[in-house]
């Protein structure tokens, strides 16, 4: 709200297009600015139909200390995100920017530390992955949170319903199945209605419809279609299972290591009657000798022995679609 009083022109302020405002109206309206979010950061003269930017320096000139605080925020926000050698660290807890300043392809996996000693990709933001292409490892993260996986499941173990068409798994009993949705009767191997089976035909333990039809080559396709989902379903469960019991085992030794330094650390603290707080520090540094010592094997001459690494072309990239 403008409030169209009259005062001194010492006392009014203006943006660089000398629409003069009185301080209170300019607090109230940057105020209200800055509450409504990162849009502040385009504030625009109060003058309707007036598009001249207000300056920065007057706004943190007019508003309170906490005001100027969050407006600071959403520049400092906006300058990371809008800076392409710029990211936000990705690591818990963590409000620290990482800076790259050196040139990448677009698909190169980029490996960062942090301060607060968390490692990502910088291209990707997921987990550090070297040599592995940010690409395979996007498509394997999309891959284990899609469906893809239960319609494999689905197409390697159930049938269709022949009335209905809902998946029906059999996992045990005869050839005799019913459907749970529309109560259909038939046979497991050859979809024809059960009305039609007996003894004449096998039983309820074989179909000798099915084996005639199968030697004439009538069930290939559907054969051929169920063997390769299975068989694609074993290949993903054998790398998935691997993939997924490492990343538990990190995680667990990573509980493990932070319980045991923090019992080191209490340890110490009674032995030097000095506060936990101030032994920190202590964490910190032997995180940073354990990261150099990782590296140390490349560059025993003080040269690095591998300067690249292209991600690999055959492996897990083959499992992706």
């Amino acid at each position: 709200m403008i409030c169209f009083d009259e005062f001194r022109k010492e006392s009014m302020h203006a943006a660089p297009c000398r629409h003069y405002f009185c301080g209170d109206c300019w607090r109230g309206y940057i105020s209200n600015a800055i509450s409504c979010g990162p849009a502040c950061l385009d504030l625009r003269c109060p003058l309707p139909d007036c598009k001249i930017a207000v300056p920065s320096p007057l706004v943190r000139s007019l508003v309170a200390a906490g005001d100027v605080a969050k407006y600071d925020l959403f520049a400092l926000r906006s300058f990371v995100e809008d800076n392409r050698s710029m990211s936000w660290c990705t690591g818990a807890n963590c409000d620290a920017a990482v800076a790259c300043l050196v040139d990448r392809a677009p698909d190169e996996p980029l490996d960062v530390l942090c301060s607060c000693t968390a490692t990502f990709c910088f291209n990707c933001k997921e987990e550090a992955h070297r040599p592995v292409g940010c690409d395979t490892v996007r498509r394997w993260i999309t891959k284990n949170s899609a469906e893809s996986e239960n319609l494999n499941w689905i197409l390697a173990n159930t049938k269709p319903c022949p009335k209905c068409h809902r998946p029906i798994e059999k996992n045990q009993g005869c050839m005799h199945m019913t459907c749970s949705q529309c109560r259909h009767e038939f046979c497991w191997l050859c979809n024809g209605p059960w009305a039609e089976h007996g003894e004449r035909t096998g039983g309820f333990y074989a179909c000798n419809r099915f084996e005639v039809a199968k030697k004439a080559g009538e069930y290939d396709d559907e054969a051929r279609r169920r063997d390769n989902a299975k068989a694609s379903l074993e290949r993903y469960m054998h790398y998935f299972e691997r993939w997924d019991a490492h990343n538990k085992a990190r995680d667990k030794a990573r509980q493990e290591a932070a319980r045991t330094a923090g019992e080191a650390l209490e340890q110490l603290s009674d032995l030097t009657r000095t506060p936990t707080s101030q032994l920190k520090f202590i964490m910190d540094a032997w995180a940073q000798v354990k990261l150099n010592v990782r590296f140390s094997p490349a560059c025993p001459s003080g040269d690095l022995l591998f300067q690249s690494a292209a991600p690999p072309t055959r492996g897990l990239g083959s499992l992706l679609p």
